[in-house]
């Protein structure tokens, strides 16, 4: 579309200080500079804004409401206030514009400016057109241009036919032609590779690659160039880096904890492989979105699933599990429908979308998709993490065998004599436990508590912060009870522990008992005198469950993955009379959820019911059964049970075997972030007001009605359904938005400018007809990247110079026709890479682990102080790209920041470039900066001249000699230089990084001097900046 032009001194202007004339000369610009006011773009922000809350769908001032086109045209109490065509018979335009505050509109708050008002009169005067509304009844289809499918257009004929090398130019050209602008001439071959390397592959040329380019006079050295960067594994490092940022990837959870995800890398290598091998993309959209369900999905399509494992999550004490699982599901949604529809469909969650025909309801059917996956953690160890395993596994194994052959001997041969003779010496004492029947069970704070068949007690339902449980049973068979016993038993499907809270664990702060009367007089407390347990966290001994102090009590952790037990001696022997009932009380006050999951009670009547701990009660049962009738059952464990706690041979000859266990290699623990379906489908309700606690109507998965036709693969659709549903050829959006990215990073503006927002608020294509040639190409290129990256940059529309042009200032001061390229400053990541590339210090090591590259001590303690230590890398990875260092979600790496990394809390659709003095100061004080200067300066110490060094130093960093001017500049810099540092000698050393007692170089002026003047070249706008 046409740039708008307008004048700003008149905007800004209060509307009712000069109507007249503001007015008219907006409307005069309005009218010239474009073909037509778009009423979703243009007209219903303002009203939304600053009418509907008089004249919306909620209230209606004076009978008027503005929302819907039929009731505007009816008007209010008073009669009609819009006439079409006609503006100034218009009530609702001489209201706006009125001087009156007795009737001037809006009532409240500023008036309209200038620009709205203009705006609003050529809408009138157009003839007041409104597209038909989503609201209106029988209203399926929006008229939005983006949500009609893309038609392959006829490409252009052109005047100049000389100047186009494919479609894409025929479209540029043609526009251009149209508004009597020439292109730019081409960029000399130095700028042309320089640009080609930054856009594909991240790093400056090298200079054997510079020379090697201008050497080349072949009529293709263009396009066989391409290809070769195409072909380099950085390429997927580039790209990928991309992706991420739409990813939203990162190495931490988020919120207060932060805590790393040690093994997020295994996501952002999946993505760098799968662009290296060009996987198209419709299959890099399903196995992303869906690729656990895919038939006979492999290991790789499974870690792809990362893609929505990105979300943020909160690990603090007490929140509601829940409520954070539905927010991740939310970005879920947000981001699928902000990556590949470039809709904002967030907007939807709380209410139907005010601007894009998409309903609440609709938003919670693509909820559902989502809504129905869980998140998982994949094995994932790397092909030499297995290597190293597998073979410290096979010394290992050989270590144990003699140990295992001893032992094995010993118990086969010797042990069943020894048994039989300790068996008749009849020295047991292991307690005989029976099981309690709970009669009735009660919670105090709302969590429901359910009798299982063998006797134990779950809790479910509300996970209250504290609790008190009350069971009452029947009398033991067992007269004189001398002692109880609680198991704690694993609960729930995963088997996370006895425990309610996050990681299995829980607090028992007070265990007591008392007995009911039969006649149900006072209750009497039975007194305890002593407790052990089998296991018990440090400092979270069970004795302070029986002491009376609400700030002790019986915890587990770390070992809360099996069943534990917890022993109570009564001080006296318990007998109960006929009909009177135990009661039990667990106090657990601790707070945090840190409550019993589900539990056993016991009692005994034997004289020592405190030992043993960790016997089974059938090993009891055995001891009192004649051998002749024992079942093997028991057999079994009576001879587990002597030869496991009674025979000390048998101890003396497994305690090696156990010690060589504790050095067994550890199976890799690398783990990869998942998304797996539910074998059971959540229900999906909508949210009253985007509240996940207030469910109202339920729906199911389903896709929005304003886009294609939805066609599942059964009666269930799922993630895989959707992924398909996305990329079908027969969807007006994904390729559209998915070939705009490409050009916006390409060109710096995509030729949709609101990249994320294609729906009625966003900006209209610059060249809509090359935006449906693009979108209807990629999949006839078998949705490949590579195929599309190769068919732009080889356009001579990529081609361009950049150079300013004064006779585009007014006409296209944005570039939004393409009369030339864009002058760009590199991203974060890249001016980093740029640094290392320059110096020689870059790693080229592909993948792995993020890292941690050097941090001023004072930033490092005071950024990672609270969350995780920034424990600096060693050797090459010190010096890994930028896509590589750790990101910590709430400390992100300071110099990313400064030059407009995303902050990967939400998908990053478009990065901010900004021009500030802190970045010149980073450049100019890092560090990191300042190794690469020492670094390069060593790199280009071995020329035979200080004009050779000079020029080297240029040529590397910037691709092309220096001009005479420039090259007599660095040398005055470098005498200037070598006077400063004679008159400060230790600024030598200083300079170096060799302070203390490391030897200096037999010149250290000249190399100090030469380190000053190769910082200057690498701190030109030049270097950081993609011409």
């Amino acid at each position: 579309m046409a740039n708008r032009k307008i004048n700003l001194r008149a905007c800004l202007a209060p509307a009712r200080s000069r109507p007249g004339f503001a007015v008219a000369m907006l409307a005069a610009s309005v009218a010239t500079t474009f073909a037509g006011v778009d009423f979703n773009r243009d007209i219903k922000p303002i009203f939304a804004d600053r009418c509907y809350s008089c004249h919306g769908p909620e209230k209606q001032k004076s009978g008027l409401r503005l929302d819907r086109k039929s009731d505007a045209l009816q008007g209010g109490d008073s009669g009609i206030v819009i006439v079409p065509h006609e503006s100034a018979k218009s009530v609702l335009f001489q209201n706006i514009t009125s001087t009156d505050p007795d009737t001037v509109m809006p009532a409240e708050g500023d008036p309209l400016t200038p620009a709205q008002v203009a705006l609003i009169k050529a809408w009138i005067d157009e003839g007041m057109p409104w597209p038909d509304d989503p609201d209106d009844d029988g209203a399926k289809r929006s008229s939005h241009w983006s949500f009609h499918p893309p038609v392959r257009p006829a490409i252009p004929s052109v005047r100049n036919q000389r100047w186009p090398r494919n479609p894409v130019d025929n479209f540029v050209l043609a526009r251009l032609e149209k508004e009597k602008i020439e292109p730019s001439p081409e960029a000399d071959r130095i700028t042309l590779l320089r640009r080609l390397s930054f856009d594909l592959l991240g790093l400056p040329p090298a200079p054997a690659d510079v020379q090697a380019f201008l050497a080349d006079s072949g009529p293709d050295a263009y396009e066989r160039l391409v290809d070769r960067l195409l072909a380099s594994p950085h390429f997927g490092e580039r790209w990928g880096r991309h992706w991420l940022d739409l990813a939203r990837y990162a190495d931490s959870d988020g919120y207060e904890k932060d805590s790393p995800r040690p093994y997020a890398y295994l996501f952002r290598d999946w993505v760098i492989a799968a662009i290296n091998r060009d996987l198209p993309f419709d299959q890099f959209t399903i196995e992303q979105l869906a690729g656990d369900l895919l038939p006979g999905a492999t290991h790789e399509q499974k870690v792809a699933t990362g893609f929505h494992r990105q979300t943020l999550i909160n690990r603090e004490g007490g929140v509601d599990p829940e409520e954070f699982r539905n927010k991740a599901v939310v970005d879920r949604v947000d981001t699928t429908g902000a990556v590949w529809l470039g809709l904002t469909v967030g907007c939807a969650e709380c209410h139907s979308h005010k601007f894009d025909p998409l309903t609440q309801r609709e938003f919670y059917q693509l909820f559902a998709f989502f809504n129905n996956a869980d998140d998982q953690d994949l094995p994932a160890p790397t092909a030499e993490q297995l290597k190293i395993y597998h073979a410290a596994k096979a010394q290992w194994n050989v270590a144990q065998v003699p140990l295992k052959q001893s032992y094995d001997d010993y118990v086969r041969d010797a042990l069943p004599a020894k048994q039989a003779q300790w068996e008749a010496e009849g020295k047991f004492d292991l307690a005989v436990w029976e099981q309690l029947e709970p009669d009735a069970v009660a919670s105090a704070n709302g969590a429901t508590l359910t009798k299982r068949s063998d006797h134990s007690i779950s809790a479910s339902g509300m996970s209250p912060i504290t609790e008190t449980y009350t069971v009452e049973a029947g009398a033991p068979s067992s007269a004189g009870i001398t002692g109880f016993r609680l198991e704690v038993l694993p609960d729930g499907k995963d088997k996370t522990g006895p425990g309610r809270s996050g990681n299995g664990n829980f607090v028992l702060t007070e265990f007591s008992v008392r007995v009911q009367p039969a006649n149900g007089g006072e209750l009497r407390v039975i007194a305890l005198k002593n407790a052990a347990a089998d296991f018990s966290q440090k400092e979270w001994a069970v004795a302070g469950t029986i002491d009376g102090k609400a700030a002790t009590g019986w915890a587990i952790s770390p070992e809360t993955k099996r069943r534990h037990v917890a022993l109570f001696e009564c001080a006296e022997p318990l007998n109960l009379a006929a009909g009177e009932k135990l009661v039990f009380t667990l106090e657990q006050q601790f707070g945090n959820q840190h409550t019993i999951a589900r539990f056993r009670l016991s009692a005994t009547a034997s004289p020592a019911p405190l030992k043993p701990t960790l016997a089974d009660d059938v090993v009891a049962v055995a001891w009192h059964t004649p051998p002749a009738k024992r079942p093997p059952k028991h057999l079994t464990a009576l001879a587990e049970y002597f030869r496991d706690e009674v025979d000390p041979e048998a101890k003396k000859l497994r305690k090696p075997i156990q010690d060589h266990a504790k050095k067994e290699p550890k199976y890799p623990e690398t783990k990869a972030a998942i998304l797996a379906e539910r074998e059971a489908p959540r229900a999906t309700h909508i949210h009253v007001r985007g509240d996940f606690l207030r469910p109202g109507k339920p729906v199911k998965p389903a896709t929005p009605a304003v886009l294609h036709a939805f066609k599942p693969r059964g009666e269930k659709p799922d993630r895989l359904d959707l992924a398909r549903w996305l990329v079908d050829e027969a969807n007006p959006l994904t390729s559209r938005v998915t070939v705009n990215h490409v050009w916006k990073n390409l060109f710096g503006r995509g030729l949709v400018v609101s990249v994320n927002d294609f729906g009625t608020r966003g900006e209209k294509p610059s060249h809509p007809e090359l935006l449906d040639w693009l979108a209807t190409e990629f999949p006839r290129l078998g949705w490949s990247r590579k195929a599309l990256l190769r068919l732009i940059v080889t356009s001579a529309t990529y081609r361009q110079a950049s150079l300013y042009r004064p006779d585009l200032v007014d006409v296209d001061p944005l570039n939004t026709l393409l009369a030339r390229q864009s002058r760009l400053r590199l991203e974060a990541e890249i001016v980093r890479d740029a640094h290392l590339a320059a110096s020689g210090l870059l790693a080229a090591k592909i993948g792995g682990p993020s890292v941690r590259p050097a941090l001023p001590a004072d930033i490092a303690a005071l950024g990672y102080a609270n969350s995780v230590k920034w424990q600096e890398s060693e050797g090459e990875d010190r010096y890994r790209r930028g896509m590589y260092i750790f990101f910590q979600r709430t400390v992100p790496f300071p110099m990313l920041m400064t030059f407009d990394a995303p902050n990967s809390t939400t998908t990053c659709t478009r990065r901010d470039r900004s021009n500030t003095p802190l970045q010149a100061l980073t450049l100019w004080n890092d560090p990191a900066f300042f190794d690469c200067a020492r670094a390069l300066s060593k790199r280009v110490r071995g020329e035979p001249t200080l004009d050779a060094r000079l020029q080297r130093a240029f040529e590397i960093c910037l691709a092309r000699p220096p001009g005479d001017a420039e090259l007599a500049r660095l040398r005055q810099l470098f005498v200037d230089q070598q006077r400063l540092t004679r008159e400060r000698p230790k600024s030598a050393a200083a300079i170096l990084g060799l302070e203390g007692d490391v030897a200096l170089p037999a010149d250290p002026v000249d190399d100090a001097s030469l380190v000053a003047a190769v910082r200057v070249i690498m701190n030109l706008d030049e270097f950081i900046t993609r011409d």
